[in-house]
């Protein structure tokens, strides 16, 4: 686009530069000329490669409901499988090359956050590869096969390639599942840290060992591992978990916010599916329906709460409610009918031909739930790949393995031992005393018989040799032989209750081994991506969520069913001891005690059903977890956090590594607690200094390659071969003194000489006014209206955090409206201002220092440049660091008509930008958080002048500290420690 046309452009926008959506508008423009240009070639391959998903990422992130990242990565991933694997199952290793040359040129997106698919693009190109250079890796592909009778692994499939659910699946549909799984990015979304730090590393780095595990959850419906001699397995997950549909937004009464919910490509698409939406109308009228469905949601949730909290899956729960005319009472009591009558209603699949109108109540509700479902699942399915999802969560299931049933949350519940009250022991023992003291009594009233008999025989004996005649003897000796008879059977009887007796005496030891190998027949504890019972921060992993699973004695794992509350509890139960009753009476140990075994067993089930096993179930629950004792725990089961069929846990990462790598020894492990993130620095410097230098040159030639590593609520990868890290450890100096002088004093140096004109100051109010509800915005510029002259920006930012900090007007709640990590971010992103007068001369500094720009395209920018006064009429007389950057990204985008490219100009212009001095100094980046966007990386706080540790985008651009972490950063807790797993050849195949 030439000079003349970029001018007409700006002016048409009649914009300003601070405005949000600039960028986003300009990056739209040239989105639609390259469509243009390339519909031309028709290249199938290309459209692709370069589709950039414009209108559905402005709408994402206008929205916020979902990561737009993760869309583009799901929806490209899932046709780039389609294209490469054909309808017989084939690899078309014929459209690889041509497919990663395509693949190369339109590699790095310019557009409005793209820094955060860089990596997804660069996974996929890696991918490609493999796929054309490693034979191994292509045949394991092509082994993957269609599930075999496994219903469950059959809708994961439909899930992740969005399959209708009369499509058939076949094992070219298994293929491109698991192939797009393998380009696919996985992330974190759920409480599961624990396992996803290990499944990165496996899917990313491993790949044979991830297609080979695909390969057996998907043909056995398990994953299997066998180590000291005991095999351990996993269970597929049915569930991928919940995605983004569970992600908090805090919405003020009455208040215009800038939240545009229903503008959410996933809420419409999840509307269409629980048919709130029609499908068949326009895009416009969709979002119209659903403004207008949102708009009333917002209106009446939690009655006259001047704010509350709210997500999408309360967004689609509420506008399913509303639609089919339902209550959440309706509900409830839908929920407690008996279950016959319960499944009766789900038979229904379809309303019937008179609408809702003539549906009932109870078809209502089923129909909700159904419904429901298929809202969840279509709104996740656009950032989630199902199969992938599930593949991780698998693994975590590894993080519970135990190998004696006495260690599981099920055994506490039950209560074996004889002295716990109303267990299933105390029973089992009652039942036996019982018997026993009846085989006693027995035995001792034919020990009395036998004594009087005896005594009878012995007279006889006598008389019969005191006889006097023939026939007096043989008189007395057919009496004789009759007594001797009774007397034998007696002896008989008698030892037979003895005998009886003895083994009812060691029946109740022998009974409990013997359940005590049945039950890990018949049930396991599972990871439960679905379960929400706790709920933490967003940087706090909340608890890991395990799940009783009932096996129904059977090995095809689709048969196998999750207890979800205390009546498939009991249920399961019931069935447990009824199904292994005659494995009971079979066995040698209890030959001779079948009936009363029966008797017993029944006992047993009826003593189940009874409401005081259940209740003393979470008593014996609380004191085996060491938790509070709730009174009438069946009556406040919400505030029960361990239950018997479901509990949390913090997850184990050293017992799933162990588990799944098969090693009978927990990982090496070196840890330490810290006082200040300066230590925690050094000491990850210093660790990464003593690996081996085998080990060491791995990480020097691929600076993909992690280490697992935990802070004391978090498990992430560490990665050595970041720039920086590797630098430091390569170094040979001592630790301290090279991070002070080659990273601390330089950026503390930067962020000292900043200091902010009057002007720039009130510039600065203005933009952290807008960032604010506009319910405060009064209040924040008259609490700033005395800030006069020249402020160091640590000056400023004390200032400003303590009007939110004391003017009650500025809190909302019990926080502040600004909290202080908030303003930190913004001051980090802004830095330095600098006047609006030397905008042209600052972007035509950083693009004249870029790669890849023929002396051409350099002109066309300079001219191009020219008409930024258009904009900046309009603007404030200082601008930000932020908008400098996105104003060279716009431009570079104008003057090609291209919005992807071969380099990384994201992080090039930051790159030359911070050497110009136009930007904060880069973060000390050292890990991926496995988190959705961000990684860790130490930074100088601008606004404070202190090392501390932040979440910061690939780029290290943006960012925002960890302050829910300062427990662990500053040693006031010394009870957990931060770790690192040194030995990667222990979790490496």
């Amino acid at each position: 686009m030439d000079s003349n046309k970029i001018e007409q452009l700006f002016l048409q926008l009649e914009a300003s530069l601070e405005d949000p959506r600039l960028f986003q508008n300009l990056f739209a423009i040239v989105t639609k000329i390259r469509q243009h240009n390339d519909a031309k070639d028709g290249d199938n391959l290309k459209r692709v490669c370069a589709e950039e998903y414009e209108e559905l990422s402005r709408r994402m992130d206008r929205s916020s409901l979902q990561e737009s990242c993760s869309a583009r990565n799901v929806l490209r991933t899932r046709r780039l499988a389609n294209l490469l694997i054909n309808d017989e199952g084939e690899i078309n290793f014929s459209l690889i090359s041509p497919l990663m040359e395509l693949f190369k040129t339109y590699l790095y997106s310019l557009g409005p956050h793209r820094q955060y698919d860089a990596k997804r693009q660069e996974h996929i190109l890696h991918v490609l590869s493999l796929l054309l250079t490693d034979k191994e890796l292509s045949l394991a592909l092509k082994s993957i096969s269609r599930p075999y009778q496994h219903k469950f692994a059959d809708q994961i499939i439909r899930d992740t390639l969005q399959l209708p659910s009369n499509i058939s699946i076949t094992d070219a549909h298994a293929r491109r599942a698991a192939l797009s799984a393998w380009m696919c990015y996985l992330r974190q979304n759920v409480g599961s840290c624990f396992a996803t730090a290990p499944a990165i590393l496996v899917h990313d780095e491993q790949p044979k060992l991830f297609l080979t595990d695909l390969k057996e959850i998907l043909s056995t419906g398990r994953l299997k591992r066998t180590f000291g001699g005991i095999e351990y397995s996993a269970p597929l997950s049915t569930s991928w978990g919940a995605g983004e549909l569970r992600r908090q937004f805090l919405i003020l009464r009455n208040v215009a916010e800038d939240f545009e919910f229903w503008l959410s490509p996933g809420l419409l698409v999840a509307f269409e599916n629980a048919d709130i939406v029609s499908a068949g109308l326009s895009l416009k009228s969709k979002i119209q329906k659903t403004k207008q469905a949102v708009q009333k949601i917002l209106k009446n949730y939690k009655g006259n709460l001047p704010y509350f909290l709210i997500s999408a899956e309360d967004l689609i729960y509420e506008a399913l409610l509303g639609h089919l005319g339902l209550t959440q009472q309706d509900l409830n009591d839908y929920a407690n009918r008996s279950k016959g009558m319960l499944y009766t209603d789900l038979l229904i699949q379809s309303m019937p031909s008179g609408g809702l109108a003539k549906v009932s109540k109870n078809q209502a509700c089923a129909h909700f739930f159904v419904k429901l479902e298929n809202a969840r699942s279509a709104f996740k399915a656009l950032t989630d790949n199902a199969l992938l999802k599930s593949w991780e969560f698998t693994l975590a299931s590894f993080a519970e393995t135990k190998a004696h049933f006495t260690r599981w949350n099920l055994y506490s519940s039950l209560g074996f031992a004889p002295e716990e009250p109303g267990g299933i022991g105390e029973r089992f023992y009652q039942m036996i005393k019982q018997k026993l003291d009846e085989c006693n009594q027995a035995v001792q009233d034919r020990q009395t018989e036998y004594e009087m008999l005896f005594s009878q025989v012995k007279y006889l004996e006598q008389r019969i040799g005191r006889a006097s005649t023939e026939q007096e003897v043989k008189w007395m000796k057919v009496e004789y032989q009759s007594k001797v008879n009774e007397l034998n059977v007696l002896q008989e009887l008698r030892d037979e209750m003895h005998a009886k007796a003895r083994q009812l005496a060691q029946l109740f030891n022998e009974l409990i081994e013997m359940y005590d190998e049945l039950f890990p027949s018949y049930f396991q504890e599972v990871y439960d991506a679905d379960m929400h019972d706790v709920t933490t921060g967003p940087y706090d992993d909340s608890p890991a969520g395990f799940r009783l699973l009932f096996k129904h004695g059977r090995s095809n794992t689709s048969q196998w069913t999750l207890i979800q509350d205390q009546n498939e509890f009991i249920e399961a139960l019931v069935s447990f001891f009824i199904a292994t009753e005659s494995e009971i009476q079979n066995n040698p140990l209890a030959s001779g005690l079948e009936r009363d075994i029966s008797e017993m067993i029944s006992a047993v089930v009826g003593h189940i059903r009874t409401r005081e096993f259940l209740e003393t179930a979470f008593y014996r629950m609380a004191t085996a977890h060491q938790t509070k004792i709730v009174k009438n725990p069946l009556d406040h089961l919400d505030k029960i956090e361990k239950k018997p069929w479901v509990y949390t846990s913090g997850g184990s990462m050293s017992t799933l590594v162990s588990a799944y790598f098969a090693r009978e020894q927990k990982p090496s492990e070196v840890s330490r607690w810290v006082e200040n993130p300066m230590e925690l620095l050094v000491f990850l410097v210093e660790t990464l200094k003593q690996l081996p230098p085998k080990i060491q040159d791995e990480f020097e030639q691929n600076s993909n390659k992690s280490l697992l590593m935990h802070s004391p609520t978090h498990a992430f990868l560490l990665k050595p071969g970041t720039d920086r890290l590797k630098e430091a450890w390569r170094d040979e100096s001592y630790t301290y003194i090279w991070l002070r002088d080659q990273f601390l004093k330089p950026a503390q140096a930067f962020t000292e000489q900043l200091l902010l004109e009057e002007e720039a100051v009130q510039v600065l109010v203005e933009l952290i006014a807008q960032k604010i509800p506009p319910s405060y915005r009064h209040y924040f510029r008259k609490a700033c209206a005395h800030l006069y002259g020249r402020k160091s920006v640590s000056e400023l930012r004390n200032l400003i955090a303590s009007a939110f900090e004391k003017d009650r007007s500025l809190q909302r709640g019990n926080q502040p409206a600004l909290l202080p990590e908030e303003l930190d971010s913004y001051l980090y992103s802004w830095l330095p201002l600098f006047p609006r007068e030397q905008l042209e001369e600052r972007a035509l500094e950083i693009v004249n220092l870029l790669p890849g720009f023929s002396s051409g395209i350099l002109e066309e920018i300079k001219k191009a440049v020219a008409n930024l006064n258009i904009l900046t009429r309009k603007s404030y007389a200082y601008l930000t660091a932020h908008l400098l950057r996105e104003i060279c990204k716009s431009l570079i985008c104008l003057v090609t008509e291209k919005t992807a490219f071969p380099i990384d100009y994201h992080k090039e212009i930051s790159l030359v930008a911070r050497k110009l001095g136009y930007a904060t100094p880069a973060p000390f980046m050292f890990a991926d958080t496995n988190w959705v966007k961000e990684e860790f990386g130490f930074v100088i706080n601008p606004g404070t002048d202190k090392l501390e540790l932040w979440r910061v985008d690939p780029i290290g651009s943006s960012g925002a500290p960890m302050a829910s972490w300062d427990k662990w950063l500053d040693g006031s807790r010394r009870d957990l420690s931060w770790g690192i797993y040194n030995h990667p050849y222990e979790y490496y195949k």
